[in-house]
């Protein structure tokens, strides 16, 4: 396998980058190659003050077969080499190889990192890795110097919610009070609020000002208030803009009485609903926005044919009253212990 690193995100590349990733092993969102470039840009909305980008790519004659998106910064006076779109951001990362190919391109990538005298670096971290990938069980087998450490570690539940055919089936699978509960909130939304709304975002003449006001219910919640920098929002903004021109943005309203009383920025591949992000109005909270809300959401993915609801990165207790089961993400590092 032919190696080659780039320094820059050249746009000829992105047919080949996106292609490769439609059969990969971990075929996300946070892995094409137009989310990565915004993420480079804006240093993951200001996460990273400074980094250098070092792409690894492999090939078979001119068939390209892998994808090692790095890039390179410091951390606590050490140099660390990590992951494209590290950490906050994004929910889950990894190689880009179909699985095939991936343990020829791990190893030769490893091969190179370690023989390679133009790119130092004290720490190798693959982080939000989810836990269908490859890495996970052939991380434990590479062959590494004496001089290195290697450590794989379970960080984060990423619970996932499959879908049945219909939605009285999906609410019968459900524990009985909590079906109750969703029906409870449905039917007091639609006696008292008649004049309730659950849509899409489509037209892209509204989305510039719907991503803002989107963000606005976001800022409700002080974490999140916190979390917007201006950086990060200009980073969000971008986010969304380039998920509706690649037709995988969901970024869906409920609003009651004319105001918007809760959001969810979702991406969609045709099969799955990932949600990204979200925000709630708390003056309507009489009316519980979230639940009717994700319960909108779940009906449309059901009846539009989607096979699964990823609720991504958190243990937070609504994702597992709504029918989610746990998947976890990992975090492999392999660090050098002397100098060699």
């Amino acid at each position: 396998m032919q190696l080659k690193v780039l320094n820059s995100f050249p746009d000829e590349l992105q047919a080949d980058w996106d292609a490769l990733l439609q059969v990969s092993a971990s075929n996300v969102p946070f892995l094409r190659f137009g989310f990565l470039k915004s993420w480079w840009q804006n240093l993951g909305g200001g996460e990273w003050e400074q980094g250098e980008l070092h792409i690894i790519l492999g090939y078979d004659e001119e068939h390209l077969l892998g994808i090692a998106p790095f890039f390179i910064t410091s951390q606590k006076g050490k140099k660390l080499l990590t992951l494209l779109g590290s950490v906050e951001i994004s929910d889950y990362l990894d190689l880009i190889a179909a699985p095939a190919d991936y343990p020829g391109f791990l190893n030769a990538v490893l091969n190179f990192l370690q023989q390679e005298d133009s790119l130092t670096w004290d720490t190798l971290r693959f982080s939000n890795i989810p836990q269908n990938s490859p890495l996970l069980s052939l991380f434990p087998q590479i062959a590494l110097p004496p001089s290195y450490s290697r450590t794989l570690t379970k960080t984060q539940p990423a619970p996932m919610l499959a879908l049945p055919g219909t939605w009285e089936s999906y609410l019968e699978n459900l524990d009985k009070k909590q079906r109750h509960e969703i029906r409870r909130k449905l039917r007091r939304l639609e006696q008292e609020a008649p004049d309730a709304q659950f849509y899409f975002v489509e037209d892209a003449s509204e989305l510039q000002s719907l991503a803002l006001q989107f963000l606005d219910l976001m800022r409700y919640d002080e974490a999140k208030r916190s979390f917007l920098t201006p950086a990060m929002q200009q980073q969000m903004i971008e986010l969304m803009q380039w998920a509706f021109t690649e037709n995988i943005l969901r970024l869906c309203f409920l609003d009651i009485h004319g105001s918007h009383a809760a959001a969810y920025f979702c991406f969609d591949d045709g099969e799955t609903i990932s949600i990204y992000n979200s925000g709630f109005d708390p003056a309507l909270q009489y009316f519980s926005p979230g639940w009717v809300l994700l319960s909108d959401l779940i009906q449309w993915s059901i009846e539009n044919s989607r096979a699964r609801l990823d609720f991504m990165r958190g243990n937070e207790a609504y994702k597992y009253k709504f029918g989610a089961l746990d998947n976890f993400i990992y975090q492999a590092v392999i660090e050098k212990t002397t100098q060699t």
